[in-house]
């Protein structure tokens, strides 16, 4: 029988955690909440053959379709007909599973890119635990919005890409990491940002291995990118029927470019002051009066897109050391190991690559807009982790521990703001730390 090494239990037990994170209680708030009146509800509106205008391409609609479909096949499900059911009449079960799975597939995701960017054990499962227990990500996996859809496909596309250059040379992968790619472009065109990190992962692998540039490589992943991105809109283009595929990009980009500026969202943030987590974004907010002895105490239920803020300071601290540390080596043409080198710069253009284009856009943005950025950030702070604890200084290493420490502790201190979880007011107030966190 094979014996699993101790990094696999680890690793089980984190994704075991993440499933446990992101499923339990996903039905307790049995409403829509935030764009889930948007996302699910286009879904539905898909099966029972309705026309509909959305502002961003349609697969994220279509993943909602396919979960509201697989949860009506259930028994219980107490759905008699798709073609004729409300959509306040779903359980908002049958729209959140699919994200709860695909949130808890991303750790092992970026465990993989970690680990094949490193070869460091330790290092990988420091980026799966940070995935697995940050804030923002166990909400938006619990919610049903497109975003957990962008990150996962992103970093599964970025994942084939690696495997091609560092593990297996098939084109096959290639493949793989263009419909992935594709599909990404295709939820959101923010998904973009990625393709930047794919190109310049090809560049520096390929001037590494060969010292010049493969252009074939760059045509097929821009062409399956882009065939893989224009198949996915034809079942929209079947169903609703009223604009062809270039109207329809007309019409999104002109909606992008005026309807969202115009109408200012309470929860706008400017995208500078995403590293310092400075508004995060409410989702879902209910108060109870219950009754204690006579005196009537008031309970919130909440559903914040709180990240963790420790890990997001943290992590701010990290990639922007990462960064600069980067950009000093290349200016001196100091020459050290070359697997760190070829990490920083993938993830330090990571990080920015996701990040920067949001100082060029003139609209409401928010704070969820800087996920695919902060993985690249906690990926950082991993690695930094890991390097203390890997120091033969033992202040290093106790100042990684408390780093940890303090970690999982702010995980549980605003926990309630990630599952929905009742608690007294008091204890809101005490956890918004800051104003512009209300």
């Amino acid at each position: 029988m094979k014996i699993l090494s101790p990094s696999k239990y680890w690793l089980f037990f984190i994704f075991s955690a993440s499933l446990f994170l992101r499923f339990l209680g996903i039905g307790q708030i049995d409403n829509a909440v935030f764009d889930e009146i948007f996302y699910p509800q286009y879904g539905l509106m898909y099966l029972q053959g309705k026309e509909f205008f959305y502002a961003h391409p349609p697969l994220a609609n279509y993943l909602y379709s396919i979960s509201i479909w697989v949860y009506s096949l259930l028994p219980g499900s107490n759905i008699e007909s798709l073609q004729t059911i409300e959509f306040s009449a779903l359980n908002p079960i049958s729209y959140r599973w699919l994200n709860a799975l695909l949130g808890s597939l991303l750790p092992l995701i970026i465990y993989k890119i970690s680990f094949l960017l490193s070869r460091n054990l330790l290092f990988a499962l420091l980026c799966a635990c940070l995935i697995a227990i940050e804030g923002s990500l166990i909400v938006d996996s619990r919610i049903a919005l497109a975003n957990i859809f962008l990150l996962t496909f992103g970093f599964a596309s970025l994942y084939f890409l690696l495997r091609f250059y560092l593990l297996e040379n098939r084109t096959s992968n290639l493949i793989m990491a263009s419909v992935f790619m594709g599909m990404v472009i295709a939820v959101k065109w923010s998904g973009l940002g990625f393709l930047l990190v794919a190109f310049f992962i090809m560049a520096i692998m390929e001037l590494k291995e060969q010292k010049k540039l493969e252009i074939r490589h760059f045509i097929y992943v821009l062409f399956f990118t882009i065939l893989a991105y224009t198949l996915l809109f034809v079942p929209d283009l079947y169903l609703n029927e009223n604009y062809g595929l270039f109207e329809k990009h007309r019409q999104i980009l002109s909606y992008h470019q005026t309807m969202v500026a115009e109408n200012e969202h309470p929860y706008c943030s400017k995208w500078f002051t995403w590293p310092l987590m400075m508004r995060p974004v409410g989702y879902y907010f209910d108060n109870t009066m219950i009754d204690q002895g006579g005196i009537a105490a008031s309970y919130f239920t909440t559903i914040h897109l709180l990240p963790n803020a420790f890990i997001y300071w943290f992590s701010t601290l990290a990639i922007t050391v990462m960064i600069v540390s980067q950009t000093i080596n290349i200016v001196l043409k100091k020459i050290g190991d070359q697997k760190k080198q070829i990490l920083s710069a993938v993830v330090g253009f990571g990080y920015l690559a996701n990040l920067l284009p949001w100082a060029f856009i003139d609209r409401c943005l928010f704070l969820y807009h800087y996920q695919p950025a902060s993985i690249f950030g906690f990926i950082a702070l991993a690695w930094y982790l890991s390097e203390l604890l890997d120091s033969n200084k033992p202040v290093y290493r106790l100042l990684a521990i408390s780093l940890m420490v303090v970690i999982v502790l702010s995980f549980l201190y605003w926990l309630p703001f990630h599952m929905g979880f009742s608690i007294p007011e008091y204890e809101f107030s005490r956890r918004m730390w800051f104003e512009s966190w209300i």
